[in-house]
Parts: C-alpha cells; structure tokens; sequence
C-alpha cells in the first residue's frame, strides 16, 4: 500500500518582501549561493516598488505561513518619506511603536 500522508517540512519558513527587481536579484542570488543554513526555507517576494510593501507585509504575515515576514528595501534615497510611511503602517498594522525599529538612513 503506497503511503499517502503529506510531506510536511520541518523548516523555519522566512519570507522577505523585496521593494522592487534589484532587491528581489540581489536576494536571489544569495539563495542561489545557499548561504542561509539549511534549516531556514526562503521565500522570496517582489513587491514591485516600495507603495506596495505594507500591503504585501499584512497579507503574508496575517496568512500564517511563515514565522518570520522580514522587509528589503531602499534607505538611501531621499525623501525618506516613503522609508518612514512604510514603517509606520508595519508599527500601526501590530499596534505598537517598535515593531519595525531596524534600518538605517544615511546622509549622502
């Protein structure tokens, strides 16, 4: 009798929002290097410019899939406007004032 059970993985699913193609390759290639130990699955998710991303981030955390929904996109550019409003929608989406703390902006 051929066992029909599923497979389920006991890997750490991760999903990284990328802003947009050049976040997303850079990413890619990294995976493709295999240099995220193998307990970690990563999934990798091309939200195609920054105005998308809080929306990407509430759908994929509040689907369940993953333990760890992470962002990747620009700090540099100015206005940081954008940087900031994506930050404070991740912040109001969990109800707190530091659920999104990390990054950096530099001064070019």
């Amino acid at each position: 009798m051929i066992n029909r059970l599923p497979v389920f993985s006991d890997k750490q699913k991760i999903c990284i929002i990328c802003e947009g193609n050049e976040e997303y390759a850079y990413l890619d290639k990294l995976k493709s290097m295999n240099v995220w130990n193998d307990q970690y699955e990563i999934f990798l998710d091309n939200a195609g410019g920054n105005g998308n991303i809080p929306a990407r981030y509430q759908d994929r955390y509040q689907n369940g899939t993953y333990e760890l929904v992470l962002i990747f996109c620009d700090t540099e550019k100015k206005p940081h406007e954008q940087y900031v409003d994506i930050k404070r929608k991740v912040n109001e989406f969990h109800g707190v004032d530091y659920a999104s703390p990390g990054g950096r902006i530099r001064n070019n």
